[in-house]
């Protein structure tokens, strides 16, 4: 999953972090304001077995954002919905399911999404999407 996620990002130029959440707060890199940032949480795996030892299923879960540099000043929620988090539902999140359901190998269980604003010091706005996938 690591690998078609950060596919994605490079492919779109967009900017990728893999790492736990806490040091997600940590991004200090200029300022890059029309691209979506993809911070990705540590992926868990969990395989299914036969009764001989054999991996015969694996599961991909977690949680990643998809964000857009945003002003703390800009107070007005629609304004910020209109501005970062729907371009980012409507645009650059559809490429991340295109991308996953593209090799015909994985199948999308659960996708949440939640809206953040002001996320991190950097004040990101965008989403939250927490995912169940089978590969």
């Amino acid at each position: 999953m690591y690998e078609i996620l950060k596919y994605i990002a490079d492919y779109n130029n967009w900017i990728f972090e893999y790492a736990r959440k806490d040091f997600h707060n940590l991004y200090n890199e200029a300022e890059q304001k029309n691209t979506p940032h993809l911070f990705v949480d540590p992926i868990q795996i969990t395989e299914g077995f036969d009764e001989y030892n054999n991996v015969i299923s694996t599961n991909y879960s977690g949680s990643f954002m998809l964000l857009l540099s945003s002003n703390i000043d800009e107070e007005d929620y629609n304004y910020r919905y209109q501005s970062y988090i729907k371009p980012i539902i409507e645009d650059s999140l559809k490429l991340i399911k295109e991308g996953i359901k593209c090799d015909g190998e994985n199948l999308i269980n659960n996708w949440r999404i939640i809206e953040v604003i002001n996320a991190f010091d950097y004040n990101f706005d965008g989403v939250i999407i927490t995912y169940s996938i089978d590969g």
